[in-house]
């Protein structure tokens, strides 16, 4: 835990009565959260999930229906991407249509050692998966190579302090079947709303891939699954310096060595430390500006045009 603090991963502790995080008593062989505490692991806060959660990750726990153990270090992975490729790239917030025209979720179970016999599990159920069918996702998306090897991850757990109750409470339950709407897309009648998004993702063929967005992420002390007063685009200098303070995860940014370690560890690349930062996020200079219009989301006027250097809030579809 002191070493995720130190690499700006994890909040300091503060408070000696509510902290933000426990270490769990020795005799917790498995979680017992105190109330207003759930369980959380070392790999998530490595792979961007930051305290309190931010409005998409809520999203995704009420959309799946799972509460936070039940997330796979990969999800993390996969869903702290498409927030940055949001916020940094296209400067906006997650959009949710989009992000169910793009992926759906995955049951894992774990092999029990006899040919066709699998058990379900309490931690790492749910895997968040690219669709694959050309009529369902653009092919401009980033592709994101994930790691296959987490071994011990869910050994590292602890205790984190549930903010306003915003993540479902700690039960324990084992998911044993897929829920019908983990394979949602966009109903029909409203995937016009994605046709300016969708003509905008160029970014892959642009040069973009998902090792330069991690290492854009460590490179800005963001973490892209956490609650922030900015959004990655508005980090300007012009912004507020309490805002950004809010925004960052510690004072200094981080060596490209050591940015470059963490990209290697969460993908199981071959990440370069010359490479950080190789594709310059909003608002950068060397940024790409896509200088388009796509439809978003206002609570007061439903879904307009407007400019998309300038769009409104698009996490659209969620109470």
């Amino acid at each position: 835990m002191l070493e995720l603090e130190r690499e700006g991963l994890l909040r300091h502790r503060t408070s000696l009565s509510s902290p933000k995080w426990i270490a769990p008593p020795a005799d917790h062989r498995e979680p017992k959260p105190p109330k207003g505490y759930v369980v959380s692991f070392a790999k998530f806060h490595r792979h961007g999930l930051g305290a309190p959660p931010s409005h998409f990750m809520l999203a995704l726990c009420q959309h799946y229906g799972v509460e936070l153990q039940h997330f796979s270090p990969n999800a993390i992975t996969v869903a702290a991407v498409f927030a940055m490729v949001c916020e940094g790239y296209l400067g906006m917030m997650p959009h949710w249509e989009l992000w169910l025209h793009l992926y759906s979720g995955e049951l894992f179970n774990a092999p029990t050692g006899t040919t066709g016999m699998r058990k379900p599990v309490r931690t790492g159920c749910l895997n968040l998966v690219l669709k694959t069918r050309k009529t369902e996702r653009p092919r401009e998306y980033i592709p994101v190579g994930l790691s296959t090897n987490h071994a011990g991850w869910d050994s590292q757990w602890f205790y984190l302090r549930n903010d306003d109750d915003l993540l479902p409470a700690y039960t324990g339950r084992l998911i044993t079947e897929r829920s019908e709407n983990w394979t949602y897309g966009v109903v029909q009648v409203h995937q016009s709303r994605l046709d300016s998004l969708i003509d905008v993702m160029k970014l892959r063929s642009e040069g973009l891939t998902v090792t330069l967005v991690l290492s854009a992420i460590h490179h800005r002390r963001v973490l892209p699954l956490m609650s922030r007063p900015l959004r990655m685009d508005e980090m300007a200098p012009g912004a507020s310096s309490r805002d950004l303070e809010a925004c960052r995860m510690s004072s200094e940014a981080p060596a490209n060595d050591e940015v470059a370690a963490r990209v290697r560890a969460a993908l199981a690349c071959h990440f370069k430390p010359e490479h950080v930062n190789g594709f310059p996020m909003r608002p950068d200079a060397g940024s790409i500006d896509l200088g388009c219009s796509l439809l978003v989301y206002s609570f007061d006027s439903g879904f307009l045009s407007t400019p998309f250097s300038n769009p409104a809030f698009v996490l659209a579809g969620v109470d």
